[in-house]
């Protein structure tokens, strides 16, 4: 490999989507619940019920998470439930409201779920970023690639603008700038990390979460950066969203799921929406989700600096187009090139390669289903590996769009920590046109010895021909090479930091399970003043604060 001590590491992962909390493993516990003790049964509940003052049996608690009915509040006029005939989502869970965890006011839903994902990565990360983390980085070094696939679309944002004016009403002085996709990027830097560094926003459509984390990898592995936040946060359950994909037959609405009951020999006299979505299953179309998801990448020279956790190691991230294709939206080659250089990459990495497993785009279209198998089989079969472990996550969350490589991330890690690969729970059997060459399709939660675990393949296939695979390496693919590229001093020191890491982490969960986040949000605070904390020569520029800039 590359420089080893500029090998991208994840530290950290925070956030939320219709499972949960991101951190503490929550979303991803969620999903293998009946796998679970009662012991981390009972604090699932805990954490998913920690924000609300109601009492809730376990049957509640649980069926208002993952896929299941819309609610009026996301659809007050029915112009998605009653009009276009669309009922199935996967909204936040039911018990678990945001909007009064700071000062929220105005802020489109995507921006109030960024502010939360972000503390949770940051609090997460078990070091204090201001205090600890801030005072070591020249600015340049830090950096924030954030922001949706689609945009802030709500009443507060690009819907409310678009809207006023056919409603006789006026837009406001936010809704221009609240529609900007990389306002989620603006907010981390203005409001939670004080940030002058680095930022931006890379969209890709639904691989948008593996763009954004390709473009702070690839900073850090040429030595420009040393901090990331990266991530992406949407709420697309809305009508003009879901106007867009019913337009394409891409979703599924209550006609075609009763329809895909009734050929399942199921009772379709209702819809089951737990089961609205079938990832590589004879299927009718994808659900829409919420989520948002941030992780912090560091180099791994400064994660053992600053005595971080480390997770998982990203050694690459691979994108390609489609080039020359029969329709925008349609399937291409590009995602041949990504997963074969990521399985080509993998077994120069490992000597003795074990078990890996990939987390498939899997919207639960019948395009997608026979698409994204091919390109799993053909890879798998050229490069020998066989028996390649396959699972899909949009059954349970839905396509969360901009964030649903960071959805993969997250359970990737839950994985790697508890040893249950979710199954394609709510796929019955694979569909006909599913190619199965070399592949072992998980139809059911899988318990694995996490010793023989050795990697992930996340992947994601966008609108357009955007097509990304990340590779996720367990963490002690790294650790045990610490010893080659450090000195003992170094890791002793490392060692007694990581302890201190560890604690604060469990702090931080305990704290969560009472409803109690305390959300940095520094809006109007300590703003730097060029007259009096700004100082420039012709060598350095220095502001109050932060270390000196070298020019």
């Amino acid at each position: 490999m590359e420089n080893l001590k500029r090998l991208p590491v994840i530290c950290s992962m925070g956030g939320l989507n219709s499972g949960g909390r991101t951190s503490g493993n929550i979303s991803y516990s969620r999903l293998v619940y009946e796998n679970l003790s009662n012991e981390e049964k009972k604090e699932v509940l805990k954490d998913l019920i920690s924000l609300s003052e109601e009492k809730k049996t376990e049957k509640e608690i649980l069926s208002g998470t993952l896929i299941r009915q819309i609610d009026d509040f996301l659809d007050p006029k029915g112009l998605m439930t009653k009009q276009i005939g669309v009922n199935a989502g996967a909204k936040l869970p039911d018990f678990y409201e945001i909007d009064n965890l700071y000062n929220s006011k105005q802020h489109p839903r995507g921006i109030k779920m960024t502010v939360f994902g972000v503390n949770d990565a940051l609090y997460n990360l078990g070091i204090n970023w201001r205090e600890d983390i801030q005072p070591l980085l020249d600015p340049n070094r830090v950096a924030v690639f954030a922001g949706p696939a689609i945009g802030q679309l709500d009443e507060k944002g690009l819907g409310g603008l678009m809207q006023s004016r056919l409603q006789e009403k006026r837009a406001s002085s936010k809704h221009l700038s609240m529609s900007l996709i990389e306002m989620s990027a603006d907010f981390i830097n203005a409001y939670i990390l004080g940030s002058v560094g680095k930022s931006g926003q890379v969209a890709g459509a639904c691989a948008t979460f593996f763009y954004n984390l390709n473009a702070a990898t690839t900073l850090i592995k040429s030595n420009e950066v040393d901090f990331a936040v990266i991530g992406s946060a949407e709420a697309p359950i809305n009508p003009e969203v879901t106007d867009g994909f019913f337009a394409t037959t891409g979703i599924a609405d209550d006609k075609k799921i009763l329809a895909m009951q009734e050929r399942h020999g199921e009772p379709f006299d209702k819809v089951d929406f737990s089961k609205a979505c079938r990832p590589f299953g004879d299927n009718c179309g994808l659900v829409l989700g919420e989520s948002s998801q941030f992780a912090i990448v560091t180099s791994l020279e400064f994660a053992i600096e600053i005595g971080a956790e480390i997770l998982c190691a990203v050694p690459n991230v691979f994108i390609n187009s489609d080039g020359i294709k029969k329709s925008i939206s349609s399937p291409g080659i590009g995602n041949y090139l990504t997963m074969g250089q990521a399985f080509k990459r993998y077994l120069k990495d490992h000597e003795n390669p074990k078990l890996s497993c990939v987390i498939a785009h899997g919207t639960g279209t019948f395009q997608n289903r026979s698409t994204e198998s091919d390109v799993l089989s053909k890879c798998a079969t050229s490069m020998g590996m066989k028996n390649l472990k396959v699972t899909g996550l949009k059954g349970y969350l839905g396509h969360t769009m901009g964030p649903a490589g960071g959805d993969q991330l997250a359970c990737s890690l839950g994985i790697f920590d508890r040893g249950i690969i979710p199954g394609l729970n709510s796929t019955p059997k694979l569909a006909d046109d599913v190619i199965t060459n070399n592949l072992n399709f998980c139809m059911e939660n899988e318990e694995i010895d996490t010793s023989d675990l050795d990697a992930f393949f996340l992947n994601a296939k966008g609108f357009g021909g955007n097509n990304a695979t990340t590779s996720i390496y367990k963490s002690n693919f790294v650790t045990k090479m610490l010893p080659k590229i450090f000195s003992k001093s170094d890791l002793s020191t490392y060692e007694a930091a990581l302890e201190k890491t560890r604690e604060n982490k469990l702090v931080y969960n305990s704290n969560c399970l009472k409803g109690n986040f305390n959300l940095i949000y520094r809006a109007n605070e300590e703003i730097l003043n060029p007259e009096t904390d700004l100082e420039m020569t012709s060598e350095a520029i220095k502001l109050r604060d932060y270390p000196e800039i070298k020019i």
